[in-house]
């Protein structure tokens, strides 16, 4: 990664200014790798004086962002290569998903890797948004707890929710089914509970936020990700970024009377996407039925492949991705299900375009709930200078 600076000195300017920002460089340049890096490495990719790096080093380790690698001789004549290493752990995001039965957190460090997990079952809470968010809140301590982490590490935290939210200001502006949540604040009720800033938004939205940062659509710029079953709703990114639209609704599908796309509780390959264990169960019999070719459970996914098929098309002609995700309980039946709705958009003679199951999994809008919290406090940790490349991850530490 090379980021751009105007060097160790620069007249006419203030100095104290100028270290601030060669300091964001250094950190930055560091915070892009998960691994040990050689301070050479950090001179070219930072493009300042080695001895400026290691000034700003020695200060970055002192106060606890950086720590020095232990010298490794190579075998080699010479003093062993100096090595650093990010502390992604010294501060920590919180996320967390509130459905209609669960509110599930995790907690993260700088780099993403989840540290942390833990759920509460909300019952007929989910219909009073202060109990439901009081049940989130427990479920984010627990998962501090869990990762064993001071709960003063906490920087910030993103929530994944159900409706049209404001991504703005975190209020939910409608929700099918659960009149009490418009006009809620979540995001604020979240700060208050838990003592640092939150950001929220819709579910689907993140979800298709997740593929794109690490799951299956990483590297494309335009692609959907959808459910549809027990539950509905897409999410999009358009020219590599989240769409939302005008007022937050994009995607809320199961609010066109149009497309007609009313819950679908009596399809039993569509509980594939119902948050009970025992209706995905149901489900998931019901593919493998299809798959060893019963004749009735194999209607039912062609039934519910052309329901799927048909939504992408209307996608494909507004959107026009060229990669649509499968989520929220799909993926466990896309092996049945993909070549059955290649079939029917083939048929109704769509646009051309790529199908895939979530690489992600269930996990989707949650991840993309941290990784909110991330961007939200980027600035913040890191100062003003902006990198070519966010930090990647390359693996996720899964509880």
């Amino acid at each position: 990664m090379t980021v751009t600076t105007a060097g160790a000195r620069m007249p006419g300017l203030d100095q104290t200014a100028v270290r601030r920002v060669n300091t964001s460089v250094v950190l930055r340049a560091l915070a892009a790798h998960e691994d040990d890096v050689t301070l050479q490495l950090l001179v070219a990719g930072t493009a300042l004086s080695r001895r400026t790096v290691e000034l700003i080093l020695t200060d970055l380790v002192a106060a606890g962002w950086v720590r020095e690698a232990a010298a490794e001789s190579d075998g080699r004549a010479g003093r062993p290569a100096r090595r650093f290493r990010f502390a992604a752990e010294r501060n920590v995001v919180a996320a967390v998903r509130i459905d209609t039965h669960l509110a599930h957190a995790i907690v993260a460090d700088l780099h993403g890797r989840i540290l942390g997990r833990a759920e509460r079952r909300l019952g007929d809470d989910y219909f009073e948004p202060m109990r439901a968010v009081g049940h989130a809140a427990a479920a984010v301590r627990a998962a501090i707890d869990d990762a064993g982490v001071p709960v003063q590490r906490l920087r910030a935290g993103g929530a994944a929710a159900g409706g049209v939210l404001d991504p703005d200001t975190g209020t939910v502006r409608r929700l099918v089914h659960a009149p009490r949540w418009t006009g809620f604040g979540l995001a604020d009720a979240l700060a208050a509970e838990l003592g640092v800033p939150w950001v929220a938004d819709n579910d689907a939205n993140l979800a298709a936020l997740a593929e794109f940062r690490r799951g299956a659509a990483v590297g494309r710029r335009h692609i959907a990700w959808l459910i549809h079953g027990q539950r509905t709703g897409a999410g999009f990114i358009v020219g590599g970024e989240l769409h939302r639209g005008a007022d937050g609704a994009a995607g809320e599908l199961i609010e066109s009377r149009v497309l007609g796309l009313a819950r679908n509780s009596d399809q039993i390959i569509g509980r594939l996407t119902s948050p009970l264990d025992s209706e995905r169960a149901q489900a998931l019999a019901a593919v493998a039925a299809a798959q060893d070719g019963d004749a009735e459970a194999h209607a039912g996914a062609v039934e519910l492949a052309v329901q799927i098929a048909d939504v992408i098309e209307v996608i494909a002609w507004i959107i026009a991705p060229e990669l649509v995700v499968l989520g929220g309980g799909l993926e466990a039946g896309s092996e049945l299900l993909i070549p059955l709705i290649r079939a029917r958009l083939r048929e109704l003679g769509a646009p051309e375009l790529e199908l895939a199951p979530t690489s992600i999994g269930a996990d989707a809008p949650i991840i993309g709930a941290m990784h909110q919290a991330l961007d939200r406090i980027d600035a913040e940790l890191y100062g003003p200078v902006v990198a070519e490349h966010r930090p990647t991850t390359t693996q996720e530490h899964a509880r």
